[in-house]
């Protein structure tokens, strides 16, 4: 028996589609995001100088050198630079709160991130792009506050340590029991200086009992380190009182 061998198929097989009678599947549509202005926003002339709450504030290029030139920060398009003449501190002026007819805010300039927090939270400026979010519903404090930690947790990684060794420091000093880092309205406080503390501000006294604890063997050992290395001999005095608790304190002097 001969294999039988394909045979192309004759016009009558062939099916012809129709492809105007055909309905397109209805696409699924997602959830309206945020929209982008790709637009620079076009602000009105600020004023040379201004007065609130009795102080008066210039603006900086008028009272500048000729080479000065402002940042590259998006920022400087939603603000500029004003001096205090109080103090003579550079602030943040911005333009959308002048647009929105709200008081100025006059952030005194030391950093970006407080003023990129600002005009995301209240202006709904993207952080990273400095476009202006359009028909964005207005999110909650703690959305605010959590998009404020991550858009900053690049900041934070790299200065939490810093954040730790100034916390303890201030415990150490101030003599802050350790249960007050609890309390909402310190760390309602602190995260509104900047949002970004959200991650790192530890939760239960225990952390932070611990963080101290950790922070007196390493002074402790460093102290050694240099008694051990000193040149010469150090003589050290105690006095021992009793204070009226009663309990016995040991000073060196």
């Amino acid at each position: 028996m001969e294999p039988s061998t394909p045979t192309s198929p004759s016009p009558s097989n062939i099916i012809r589609l129709d492809l105007t009678s055909l309905t397109p599947s209805p696409i699924p549509t997602s959830s309206p995001t945020p929209i982008l202005s790709p637009t620079p926003i076009q602000y009105h002339e600020s004023p040379d100088e201004f007065v609130q709450g009795g102080i008066t504030y210039v603006k900086r290029a008028i009272i500048a050198r000729k080479d000065f030139r402002q940042g590259t920060s998006h920022i400087w398009k939603d603000g500029l630079q004003y001096i205090r003449d109080s103090d003579k501190k550079e602030v943040y002026y911005c333009h959308e709160c002048r647009v929105g007819k709200s008081k100025q805010e006059l952030f005194v300039i030391n950093g970006t991130s407080r003023i990129r927090n600002h005009l995301e939270q209240k202006h709904q400026i993207d952080p990273q792009s400095g476009i202006k979010r359009k028909g964005s519903v207005r999110k909650s404090i703690i959305d605010q506050q959590k998009d404020g930690a991550a858009s900053s947790i690049f900041f934070w990684k790299e200065s939490v340590e810093k954040f730790k060794e100034l916390l303890i420091r201030w415990i150490v000093y101030c003599h802050i029991a350790f249960f007050q880092l609890e309390n909402q309205y310190f760390r309602e406080l602190l995260l509104f200086l900047n949002p970004a503390l959200l991650n790192h501000l530890p939760k239960a006294a225990k952390t932070i009992r611990s963080w101290v604890m950790n922070a007196f063997i390493s002074k402790k050992q460093q102290l050694r380190e240099d008694l051990h290395h000193s040149r010469s001999r150090i003589s050290i005095s105690f006095d021992l009182w009793t204070s009226p608790n009663p309990y016995a304190i040991l000073v060196s002097d």
